[in-house]
């Protein structure tokens, strides 16, 4: 028989069994689904899954892979608060059992790994399924094949055997429709003997505790983790030289152009200045500058979903406030210009570079933080490993863009502004700055940011004095601020997959109503680029409705929503 003959004849199984999957799958989704309103397909569902769904509304058969499973139903599912609900009901369980266990993970973790005994396993075990078999938890391992209900429990030769499992409930979320699953769950990792001495040893390297002591157990204490909850962990083992335990805040700059009284102290402003009124190009371009049009709130909302370990969120405005954000939260706190701005005389300022030259002056600011443009989501979970290292090192992410090398008149006013930066690096560090940063949030700390004012006094001081952009600005967050950690071993280049989008673009918005955000980007950027001269600009209401349908998951600090696990 021939190669390709062979080739055919070996891939018949596997097209058929793809064919088999395909419909089953798609036999039990409709079952599945169409059991809600035809009670007679509800007959179809095992009956098992039938009474642990109940009638309450509570929880729901549903499928994942052609199987039938239960899930619990619940609103406004965020991945980190799910994942820390899910390791304390896991934790809960092991305590009452009386079972010694440990934080195997590293501090800002998003999913727990607990350490456990091989011969306390089947104590494990017959407690997960006494306490949590009637809530629909399940078992999850590779030798375990597909997912089992704890109420099962587990073999002789798996309790044997078994080195890592992970416990998790399926959970919809009635505000998305999405399934989450075992990749939401807490794993358990099971320590063996050692043969060569009396200790225990982990299953594998992956943990921060690879080896302890047999007999007695090893004292534990207590890390706290990053929604305010606790973690056992063995005496000893923290402040790990690979740890994170550092806070780090989140800082917004942001202003609404809509507002009537922040656009007659704009106006202002430049009258004061005997600058013209603004024609209707330099109006068009305010408003890309300046406008919400929900970008604050659907960062806010990516950042509650993907990255709710921030310490403080800081939000620099001036003396504005988003009209839905819960002001008796607590949860934002509302900076004005006021009260970080060294000179009075400089405000009002409708400069970016103005006010991020003065971040590091916000009251209670930790000494690391990210800054944050509103246009800029989070779209994957991420930790504050991503944006640090844990020395506490800057992870520094350039574009694959360089800023031009071409004379000063034939620059735009933001490339002037980056090119007298980079002359002031090369004056000092006798390094060339070329390479253009991403559009992604910007790691910084305030030890950097205090000798890039300190060192550069005279020209952010003319910066700082600019009410508006210029050309003869210098640039603090990015350029003076990253560069300068760079250059003297308090930042490192790093890489984050992330996305930029010119939404002004019609091909953009299509691509992206058609596909939405590709999996695995970590963070976008929906930047709002004026249009070519003559061009018509972006639909007013595109934007926000497609920031709606992206991030529907209501933040507990909007006003007029109360907070859910």
């Amino acid at each position: 028989m021939s190669p390709t003959r062979r080739r055919r004849a070996a891939g018949r199984p596997r097209g058929v069994r793809w064919f088999a999957y395909r419909v089953r799958r798609r036999l039990t989704h409709t079952v599945a689904t169409g059991a809600r309103q035809r009670p007679f397909l509800r007959l179809l569902l095992p009956a098992r899954l039938r009474r642990l769904a109940g009638p309450t509304g509570e929880y729901e058969v549903t499928t994942h892979r052609a199987r039938y499973v239960v899930a619990r139903r619940q609103a406004d599912v965020t991945v980190w608060r799910l994942a820390a609900h899910t390791a304390t009901t896991v934790a809960d369980v092991l305590s009452a059992a009386g079972v010694h266990f440990f934080a195997m993970h590293l501090p800002y973790t998003r999913t727990a790994r607990w350490g456990v005994r091989r011969e306390q396993l089947p104590v494990v075990a017959d407690a997960l399924a006494g306490t949590l078999g009637e809530q629909g938890f399940y078992f999850h391992a590779p030798d375990l094949g597909m997912a089992r209900p704890v109420a099962d429990g587990l073999t002789p030769e798996e309790l044997a055997s078994l080195r890592d499992v992970t416990v998790f409930q399926y959970v919809r979320c009635t505000t998305t429709g999405k399934l989450y699953g075992a990749g939401d769950g807490c794993g358990l990792g099971v320590w063996d003997a050692s043969t060569t001495r009396e200790t225990l040893v982990a299953p594998d390297r992956g943990s921060t505790v690879q080896e302890i002591d047999r007999d007695p157990p090893p004292p534990l204490t207590h890390r706290r983790r990053w929604d305010g909850g606790s973690e056992p962990v063995v005496a000893g083992t923290r402040n790990d030289a690979a740890a994170i335990e550092f806070p780090v805040d989140a800082v917004y700059m942001w202003v609404d152009d809509s507002d009537p009284e922040w656009r007659a102290r704009r106006t202002a402003v430049r009258r004061e200045l005997g600058l013209d009124d603004s024609s209707p190009a330099d109006d068009t371009l305010a408003a890309h500058y300046f406008r919400d049009r929900g970008e604050l709130r659907a960062s806010l909302r990516s950042l509650e979903m993907y990255a709710p370990w921030f310490r403080r969120i800081f939000l620099v405005t001036d003396d504005q406030r988003p009209e839905w954000l819960d002001a008796d939260h607590g949860r934002v706190t509302v900076v004005d210009h006021r009260e970080i701005f060294a000179d009075a005389d400089a405000l009002p300022s409708f400069s970016s570079h103005a006010i991020g030259s003065q971040l590091h002056r916000i009251p209670g600011l930790s000494d690391r933080y990210l800054i944050l443009n509103d246009d800029v989501m989070f779209t994957a979970p991420v930790t504050p490993y991503d944006f640090f290292t844990a020395t506490g090192d800057l992870r520094v992410f350039f574009s694959r863009s360089r800023r031009p090398d071409i004379s000063t008149d034939r620059q735009t006013p933001l490339e002037q502004a980056r090119a007298r930066t980079a002359a002031l690096l090369e004056r000092d560090f006798g390094r060339r700055a070329s390479e253009v940063f991403a559009h992604v949030p910007i790691p910084q700390r305030r030890d950097v940011a205090l000798e890039v004012a300190e060192r550069y006094a005279e020209e952010l001081g003319a910066t700082v004095h600019g009410r508006f952009r210029s050309a003869t600005d210098v640039e603090p967050n990015s350029w003076l601020h990253l560069y300068t950690a760079l250059l003297t071993g308090r930042g490192t280049r790093s890489a984050i997959r992330y996305g930029y989008y010119n939404i002004g673009d019609p091909e953009v918005r299509a691509r992206l109503d058609a596909r939405g955000v590709p999996h695995g980007l970590k963070v976008i950027c929906l930047n709002d680029v004026p249009p070519p001269s003559g061009g018509e600009d972006v639909d007013p209401e595109w934007l926000a409705a497609w920031l709606e349908r992206t991030f529907p998951v209501p933040t507990p600090f909007e006003t007029g929503r109360s907070h859910r696990r």
